[in-house]
């Protein structure tokens, strides 16, 4: 089997492989929205993964792919809503980097823009941050919230006790965020959980939708989707084998999609070999 076959089998709504080898767009597998390439800052079927190539994202502001908006993407079009990418930095410090003290990258995001109705995204933080180094997220949100807080889970080797992988120039690691059933305003059960290698976050207060500090109802809104950053950041990396699904992945499907890539990526080179 392959990353492929793997995610077919579990019927997404959305799957772009990124395996392009030229032209203005990826290919979505589902069949509702192709990926727009920019002119520059993006160039395909660079980076390896396995037995094909994928994009090289250069860091720079505008270098991203952009998917245009369908209701499908956001969590309440079926209250539940799954969200898998293999990331490959090449920089552990982004240049180009939302927030002050804490310096992060949403390398995929559905948002108007950076600050208009970002629903939800997956963030990488500066490794030299004072707090957070190299930590990965995936946050939900309210609708114009400008503070950009949210529901969030996160995993950060040193921090996080069940996080056994460091974030490294030059290797893969497989993440999946699941946005749960909204239930109630008062409800404390639900909100967000991040996978890293196959591995849960340990839940916490702060991942809860309703929870005090954030009180997010995820509403659907017109956002594109944004992969590889956004208007003002950028990642310097590439991303491989992007998916969605209107429901939650059960953890045998998370464990099946881990396992197919972790396989391919014995045969990669290292950052050493393609930088």
């Amino acid at each position: 089997m392959s990353v492929m076959t793997a995610i077919l089998a579990t019927q997404p709504t959305g799957y772009w492989p990124l395996d392009d080898a030229a032209g203005s767009s990826c290919h979505d597998e589902a069949g509702l929205h192709d990926a727009s390439v920019p002119s520059v800052g993006v160039t395909l079927a660079a980076i390896p993964f396995g037995a094909i190539r994928t994009p090289l994202f250069d860091g720079a502001l505008g270098s991203y792919l952009a998917i245009d908006s369908d209701s499908q993407y956001s969590q309440p079009f079926a209250n539940a809503l799954t969200v898998a990418v293999w990331i490959c930095p090449l920089a552990l410090d982004n240049a180009n980097v939302t927030g002050t003290a804490d310096r992060y990258v949403h390398f995929l995001e559905k948002a108007v823009n950076p600050t208009t109705d970002v629903e939800w995204a997956m963030r990488l933080y500066n490794q030299t941050n004072p707090a957070r180094h190299s930590r990965l997220s995936f946050y939900t949100f309210n609708l114009g919230s400008p503070a950009r807080q949210g529901a969030g889970s996160y995993m950060e080797f040193g921090v996080s006790a069940n996080d056994a992988t460091p974030v490294e120039a030059g290797h893969w690691v497989f993440l999946a965020g699941q946005a749960e059933p909204w239930i109630a305003a008062d409800d404390l059960t639900t909100g967000c959980v991040l996978y890293k290698q196959n591995v849960a976050a340990k839940r916490i207060p702060q991942d809860k939708y309703e929870d005090p500090n954030f009180q997010v109802h995820p509403q659907a809104g017109a956002g594109s989707l944004s992969v590889g950053g956004t208007q003002n950041s950028g990642f310097k990396g590439s991303i491989a084998h992007l998916a969605i699904w209107n429901r939650l992945l059960a953890p045998d499907e998370i464990a099946s999609i881990w396992a197919e890539g972790d396989a391919e990526l014995r045969a990669t080179p290292m950052y050493h070999s393609f930088a």
